[in-house]
């Protein structure tokens, strides 16, 4: 048996637990080393595993290095094999060539740009439905390959973890652990005591509405990531414990990525916030990937119809009374309660456009509101994504502010608006007109609605179809079912509110989507249609927006949603859009459409627009020839050709490909740093002219190929000389920025302390509480700062690569 800390090169095949298992790679850790291995046995082909040094026995089995004379035929299957393992350089993707994915060379450049070294942190801003999820996918199961220590985490809506994970196992091979309440205390149930549950897996996945509480930020102050992704992160652009807890995590990733397809609500201060995320000293720029369906060649197939509905007699009394009203409160003398009467009379026009129940609900309400009320005072107005009430719910705190100074003639109003109401819901066109579309098709679609209620109300008006519902009300199982039922077919009909459909994908489902009403956040059109209109959609796709006629829906938000539309289909792209004041300033207070610039947003300072277009189109040509290569080297049963020794033939070349008689020699280059570590490992060529042929003689093929021979070890030494060089030259650049990113994280945790959490005791008078806080702190610190440590004297040790290894893979003498 082996000793169990001897190094083994890859390529080594080994026998672990009575299998054989080829080594794709040794990483040192002082007395300890893991080893990652490729199935290369009849039972466990097709199989990748890690084996953890000196705790398991390994027998090194014992393989001739004399090169092998084979036929053609097994030479190809070898040498296929060889190339499609090997990296021509460093900043090479590894990842890519085995992950469940389309080759796009645009979604290949953040991945490259982390590869390159060419910063730390990145906006992922792509248009709605180009990949996102896949492109940092890619990154993080980059960064995995490269680092066998590395940890990932990815931030998301709660919504959007199963997804998360699913995506991450189907397509990149990576196991993740969902973490909530519940995940972590099943994994601590498993765990020795003082084992931290967020330490143990390499992938988690959380969302920020979780992290963002101050026992759980506790549980994470010992931690660095190598890697962090925030999904829909212009939820994290406000002023909110969601940015606040996003700020700190970002302040312990060594890499950061930040998903969204708008990240610019027309805000400039949240968006300069959104941007400064995990911006440790101002020192680290946040690279830019901003690419439309224009910018990479996928020109948009969706057709949008606007469908103007007209109302009945009853909901034309109900509008015309609700307009009088708001906007006599809009114009009121602006004071202490402004604000909140603008925000109120908004909330009624919005639920007005929903449905006349939705309206006849809310009015309800703020009579009974206004009723209970004492003296008038200004209402907190909740921040975009405050987390005081799930989105799709009746915004009950809105309601509260007067809107007129007599209080008797509100009232009034309000009664008469009531029984408006009331008699429209009876017959409500926007309804009669989605059945009739209903019965016009048989094809599955998406019905958007902004309200919760409203989404009861279809599901009434719809009861002879099959449809399932999907709001934020639902539990994540409940969720997941409607969602099963509906891609699998069991229903016809998808009922959805924009609180629970962010960052799903549905284009293998369906291409129609129907809008009941207009959003008065105009973002949020894109993202509903973005849904179906994906990269992967094979037909054309229908987005219907449902307009009631003769109502600020027609004039304000109709007029916003055409003139957004043909900026997009003419430059793919519109500068910030309003946001919802500015489009209930337009609605109600008769001012102006907002102005849509059609240029692309200005960027705040320390951002940088990135462009890797040439690069990755020549890196996805690369991983297609090593997918080919891959494929071509596999049997019919889709297992690999293994072959332990390096392997020669004599090959006859096409007429005119090859001039005379030459000798190729492919050598596997092994790269280890300062401390034994494995930094890259690629193929080192070399190519002699041959005077006189060797036959079919096997003895004077091995002569003629001998990789020993004194000419053929000066090549190669030269050839390790420039290569070594070349990678020395290229490490510079990434290992510079890495390790100042590690000094400035280690500077950020002795600064606060290591503190991330804002909820710690404070100390009684007499207790010995803050002795204790004091030291779970510093040995908290002290154990952060050690791992910082470590990955510094690794970085250094980067710098110091020589040649472990270069023994030959493959040769042939070519006639």
């Amino acid at each position: 048996m082996a000793a169990n800390t001897t190094p083994f090169r890859s390529g080594d095949i080994v026998r672990i637990r009575d299998e054989k298992w080829r080594i794709v790679r040794h990483v040192s850790y002082g007395s300890a080393a893991l080893v990652e291995a490729a199935g290369c046995d009849v039972t466990n082909r097709n199989s990748q595993a890690g084996f953890l040094l000196p705790f398991e026995a390994i027998d090194r089995l014992n393989a001739s290095s004399a090169p092998r004379v084979v036929s053609p035929r097994r030479w190809r299957h070898v040498a296929r094999r060889v190339l499609a393992e090997a990296t021509p350089s460093w900043t090479s993707l590894r990842a890519a060539a085995r992950a469940d994915l389309t080759l796009i060379p645009f979604q290949l450049e953040p991945a490259l740009s982390l590869a390159r070294g060419d910063g730390c942190r990145f906006l992922i801003a792509d248009a709605v439905g180009l990949g996102k999820t896949v492109q940092a996918g890619l990154m993080i199961a980059e960064v995995l390959l490269r680092q066998p220590d590395a940890r990932a985490l990815v931030i998301s809506p709660a919504a959007l973890r199963d997804q998360w994970r699913d995506e991450l196992r189907s397509r990149f091979r990576l196991d993740a652990e969902v973490l909530d309440a519940a995940g972590v205390a099943r994994l601590t149930a498993h765990l020795p005591a003082g084992v931290n549950p967020w330490s143990v897996q390499r992938v988690v996945i959380t969302s920020i509405d979780y992290i963002k509480r101050p026992e759980v930020m506790r549980s994470l102050e010992a931690l660095t990531w190598d890697l962090v992704v925030f999904d829909e992160a212009h939820n994290l652009a406000g002023r909110s414990d969601r940015a606040s807890a996003a700020t700190a995590v970002g302040n312990r990733a060594r890499a950061l990525v930040l998903l969204t397809a708008t990240p610019h609500s027309g805000d400039d201060e949240a968006f300069g916030r959104l941007c400064n995320v995990g911006n440790l000293n101002g020192a680290h720029p946040l690279l830019v990937f901003r690419r439309t369906r224009t910018d990479v060649g996928m020109a948009t197939s969706r057709r949008t119809t606007l469908l103007r509905v007209r109302p009945t007699p009853a909901e034309a009394a109900m509008h015309a009374a609700l307009t009088a009203y708001a906007r006599l409160a809009w114009n009121q003398p602006s004071g202490a309660g402004a604000s909140g009467a603008r925000l109120a009379m908004s909330v009624l026009a919005r639920r007005a456009c929903s449905s006349a129940e939705s309206l006849a609900r809310s009015v309800e309400r703020r009579i009974g509101l206004l009723a209970d009320a004492g003296p008038a005072l200004a209402p907190q107005i909740d921040l975009p994504f405050a987390e005081t009430a799930v989105d799709d719910e009746e915004p009950e705190a809105s309601l509260r502010s007067p809107g007129l100074s007599d209080a008797g003639e509100e009232r009034v109003r309000l009664h008469h608006l009531l029984d408006l109401a009331r008699v429209a819901a009876g017959a409500e066109s926007k309804l009669a007109i989605l059945r009739r579309l209903i019965s016009r098709t048989t094809e599955p679609a998406i019905i958007f609605t902004e309200y919760r209620d409203t989404l009861q109300r279809l599901a009434l008006a719809l009861e002879d179809v099959d449809a399932v519902q999907l709001h934020g009300g639902l539990a994540s199982r409940e969720r997941a079912d409607a969602l099963r039922r509906f891609t699998e077919g069991g229903a016809r009909l998808l009922l959805a509110t924009d609180a629970a459909s962010e960052g799903l994908n549905l284009h293998h489902r369906c291409r129609f989507v129907i809008n009941l009403e207009l959003p008065w956040t105009p973002l949020r059109l894109d993202q509903r249609a973005g849904r179906v209109d994906r990269i992967g959609q094979a037909r054309k796709v229908h987005a219907i927006h449902l307009v009631a006629a003769g109502t600020c829906e027609e004039s304000t938000l109709a007029r916003l949603a055409c003139r957004i539309s043909r900026i997009r289909d003419a430059i793919g792209l519109c500068g910030p859009l309003p946001d919802e004041r500015r489009v209930a300033e337009s609605a109600l207070g008769n001012h102006p459409l907002p102005d849509i610039d059609d240029a692309r947003p200005a960027a705040p300072g320390g951002t940088v627009p990135a462009d890797l277009r040439r690069e990755a189109c020549e890196e996805a040509k690369r991983l297609a020839r090593s997918r080919g290569w891959r494929s071509a080297s596999t049997d019919a049963s889709g297992n690999w050709n293994v072959e332990t020794r390096p392997v020669i033939a004599r090959l006859r070349s096409r007429r005119g490909t090859v001039a005379g008689r030459q000798c190729f020699w492919a050598f596997r280059m092994t790269v280890t740093n300062a401390s034994g570590r494995v930094v890259w490992e690629s193929l080192v060529p070399l190519v002699a002219s041959l005077a006189e042929a060797p036959g079919r003689c096997r003895s004077r093929i091995r002569l003629v190929l001998n990789p020993h021979h004194p000419a053929v070890e000066d090549a190669i030494g030269v050839a390790q000389g420039e290569t070594l060089g070349e990678l020395r030259d290229t490490l510079r650049q990434p290992l510079n920025l890495w390790m100042r990113r590690e000094r400035d994280l280690m500077a950020a945790m002795r600064d606060r302390h290591a503190r991330l959490s804002v909820g710690l005791l404070q100390g009684a008078l007499f207790d010995r509480r803050n002795e204790r806080l004091a030291a779970s702190q510093a040995a908290l610190l002290d154990e952060a700062l050690s791992r910082s440590a470590f990955r510094l004297r690794e970085l250094a040790a980067d710098r110091d690569v020589r040649c472990d290894a270069c023994d030959l893979a493959f040769a042939a003498v070519v006639e």
